[in-house]
Protein backbone atom coordinates (compact mmCIF):
# COMPACT_ATOMS: atom_id res chain seq x y z
CA UNK A 1 0.00 0.00 0.00
CA UNK A 2 1.30 3.44 -0.90
CA UNK A 3 1.80 5.84 1.96
CA UNK A 4 0.08 9.22 2.08
CA UNK A 5 3.43 10.95 1.77
CA UNK A 6 4.38 9.00 -1.35
CA UNK A 7 0.99 9.68 -2.92
CA UNK A 8 1.22 13.41 -2.21
CA UNK A 9 4.79 13.57 -3.53
CA UNK A 10 3.86 11.72 -6.73
CA UNK A 11 0.79 13.87 -7.30
CA UNK A 12 2.69 17.11 -6.74
CA UNK A 13 5.56 16.03 -9.01
CA UNK A 14 3.23 15.08 -11.84
CA UNK A 15 1.22 18.27 -11.49
CA UNK A 16 4.34 20.43 -11.59
CA UNK A 17 5.79 18.47 -14.50
CA UNK A 18 2.56 18.73 -16.46
CA UNK A 19 2.32 22.47 -15.94
CA UNK A 20 5.99 22.94 -16.82
CA UNK A 21 5.91 20.82 -19.97
CA UNK A 22 2.56 22.11 -21.22
CA UNK A 23 3.61 25.75 -21.06
CA UNK A 24 7.21 25.55 -22.35
CA UNK A 25 8.20 27.60 -25.38
CA UNK A 26 11.44 27.46 -27.30
CA UNK A 27 12.98 30.72 -28.47
CA UNK A 28 12.66 29.44 -32.03
CA UNK A 29 8.89 28.86 -31.72
CA UNK A 30 6.91 31.27 -33.86
CA UNK A 31 3.61 30.62 -32.11
CA UNK A 32 2.99 31.40 -28.46
CA UNK A 33 2.37 28.18 -26.55
CA UNK A 34 -0.84 28.36 -24.58
CA UNK A 35 -0.45 24.89 -23.09
CA UNK A 36 -3.10 22.21 -22.92
CA UNK A 37 -5.66 23.08 -20.32
CA UNK A 38 -8.88 21.64 -19.02
CA UNK A 39 -11.84 22.85 -17.00
CA UNK A 40 -12.76 21.40 -13.60
CA UNK A 41 -15.95 22.41 -11.79
CA UNK A 42 -17.48 21.29 -8.50
CA UNK A 43 -21.04 22.25 -7.54
CA UNK A 44 -20.41 21.88 -3.78
CA UNK A 45 -17.14 21.74 -1.86
CA UNK A 46 -15.99 22.80 1.59
CA UNK A 47 -13.22 22.52 4.16
CA UNK A 48 -13.53 22.05 7.94
CA UNK A 49 -17.34 22.08 8.05
CA UNK A 50 -17.54 25.49 6.37
CA UNK A 51 -20.32 26.63 4.07
CA UNK A 52 -20.47 24.85 0.73
CA UNK A 53 -19.23 26.80 -2.27
CA UNK A 54 -18.63 26.25 -5.97
CA UNK A 55 -15.18 25.48 -7.37
CA UNK A 56 -14.11 26.34 -10.90
CA UNK A 57 -10.73 26.06 -12.56
CA UNK A 58 -10.34 27.04 -16.20
CA UNK A 59 -6.60 26.28 -16.33
CA UNK A 60 -6.52 22.77 -14.88
CA UNK A 61 -3.90 20.31 -16.11
CA UNK A 62 -4.80 16.73 -16.97
CA UNK A 63 -1.68 14.64 -17.53
CA UNK A 64 -0.62 11.08 -18.27
CA UNK A 65 2.91 10.00 -17.33
CA UNK A 66 3.45 6.33 -18.06
CA UNK A 67 0.91 4.37 -16.03
CA UNK A 68 -0.18 7.38 -13.93
CA UNK A 69 -3.11 9.63 -14.82
CA UNK A 70 -3.48 12.82 -12.81
CA UNK A 71 -5.35 16.06 -12.86
CA UNK A 72 -4.66 19.16 -10.83
CA UNK A 73 -7.00 22.12 -10.64
CA UNK A 74 -6.46 25.38 -8.75
CA UNK A 75 -9.61 27.36 -8.05
CA UNK A 76 -9.68 30.44 -10.26
CA UNK A 77 -8.34 33.38 -8.26
CA UNK A 78 -7.64 31.42 -5.06
CA UNK A 79 -5.12 29.04 -3.47
CA UNK A 80 -7.39 26.01 -3.06
CA UNK A 81 -6.72 23.00 -5.26
CA UNK A 82 -7.87 19.49 -6.07
CA UNK A 83 -5.59 16.75 -7.38
CA UNK A 84 -6.63 13.22 -8.33
CA UNK A 85 -4.26 10.40 -9.34
CA UNK A 86 -5.26 7.11 -10.95
CA UNK A 87 -2.67 4.34 -11.26
CA UNK A 88 -2.64 1.84 -14.12
CA UNK A 89 -4.19 1.83 -17.58
CA UNK A 90 -7.30 3.98 -17.76
CA UNK A 91 -10.29 3.96 -20.07
CA UNK A 92 -13.97 4.80 -19.98
CA UNK A 93 -15.17 3.46 -16.63
CA UNK A 94 -15.42 4.00 -12.88
CA UNK A 95 -12.42 4.24 -10.53
CA UNK A 96 -12.47 4.10 -6.74
CA UNK A 97 -10.73 6.69 -4.59
CA UNK A 98 -11.61 4.78 -1.42
CA UNK A 99 -8.79 4.58 1.09
CA UNK A 100 -7.99 0.88 0.56
CA UNK A 101 -8.60 0.58 -3.20
CA UNK A 102 -6.37 -2.03 -4.85
CA UNK A 103 -4.88 0.35 -7.46
CA UNK A 104 -3.61 2.96 -5.00
CA UNK A 105 -5.77 5.70 -6.57
CA UNK A 106 -6.23 8.79 -4.44
CA UNK A 107 -7.08 12.45 -4.15
CA UNK A 108 -5.72 15.42 -2.24
CA UNK A 109 -7.55 18.69 -1.66
CA UNK A 110 -5.35 21.58 -0.55
CA UNK A 111 -6.87 24.41 1.45
CA UNK A 112 -3.81 26.46 0.46
CA UNK A 113 -1.40 24.80 -1.99
CA UNK A 114 1.30 27.31 -1.01
CA UNK A 115 1.40 25.58 2.39
CA UNK A 116 1.63 22.03 1.02
CA UNK A 117 4.36 21.09 3.50
CA UNK A 118 1.92 21.67 6.40
CA UNK A 119 -0.20 18.47 6.68
CA UNK A 120 -3.15 20.37 8.17
CA UNK A 121 -3.69 22.06 4.78
CA UNK A 122 -3.74 18.76 2.84
CA UNK A 123 -6.94 16.69 2.91
CA UNK A 124 -6.37 13.19 1.55
CA UNK A 125 -8.53 10.19 0.70
CA UNK A 126 -5.73 8.08 2.18
CA UNK A 127 -6.52 8.90 5.81
CA UNK A 128 -7.89 6.14 8.07
CA UNK A 129 -11.38 7.66 8.40
CA UNK A 130 -13.37 5.87 5.71
CA UNK A 131 -12.46 8.52 3.16
CA UNK A 132 -12.74 8.03 -0.55
CA UNK A 133 -14.67 8.96 -3.60
CA UNK A 134 -15.04 8.00 -7.20
CA UNK A 135 -13.98 9.08 -10.68
CA UNK A 136 -16.10 8.22 -13.73
CA UNK A 137 -14.44 8.69 -17.09
CA UNK A 138 -17.23 9.11 -19.66
CA UNK A 139 -15.16 10.07 -22.73
CA UNK A 140 -11.53 9.32 -23.53
CA UNK A 141 -9.53 9.83 -26.72
CA UNK A 142 -5.78 10.14 -27.25
CA UNK A 143 -6.03 13.89 -26.68
CA UNK A 144 -9.21 14.60 -24.66
CA UNK A 145 -11.04 13.37 -21.60
CA UNK A 146 -14.34 14.02 -19.80
CA UNK A 147 -15.83 12.71 -16.61
CA UNK A 148 -17.22 13.27 -13.14
CA UNK A 149 -15.97 12.78 -9.58
CA UNK A 150 -16.62 13.18 -5.88
CA UNK A 151 -14.20 13.23 -2.93
CA UNK A 152 -14.45 12.85 0.85
CA UNK A 153 -11.11 13.53 2.58
CA UNK A 154 -9.50 14.43 5.92
CA UNK A 155 -6.31 16.12 7.04
CA UNK A 156 -3.82 14.96 9.67
CA UNK A 157 -5.80 16.77 12.40
CA UNK A 158 -8.99 14.88 11.52
CA UNK A 159 -10.78 17.82 9.88
CA UNK A 160 -12.80 17.05 6.78
CA UNK A 161 -13.21 18.31 3.24
CA UNK A 162 -15.45 17.22 0.40
CA UNK A 163 -16.15 17.87 -3.27
CA UNK A 164 -19.54 16.84 -4.70
CA UNK A 165 -20.83 16.86 -8.26
CA UNK A 166 -17.41 17.46 -9.77
CA UNK A 167 -16.73 17.34 -13.49
CA UNK A 168 -13.67 17.64 -15.70
CA UNK A 169 -13.11 18.00 -19.43
CA UNK A 170 -10.32 19.05 -21.70
CA UNK A 171 -7.00 18.28 -23.29
CA UNK A 172 -4.62 15.61 -22.02
CA UNK A 173 -0.93 16.45 -21.64
CA UNK A 174 1.38 13.45 -22.11
CA UNK A 175 4.52 13.70 -19.98
CA UNK A 176 7.41 11.60 -21.31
Amino acid sequence: MKTISTLKTTILFLALAAVSFSSCKKDSDKKVSKGKFATVTVKRYAFDGGAAAEFKSTAAVIAVAGPIFTFTAVKDGLKESITIALYGKIGVGTYSLDQDNASGNGAVMFKDFNKSSDPTYAYSTGEQRGDGGEVKITKLTDTEIEGTFFIVAHNSAGKGAYAEQGSFSGAITTVK
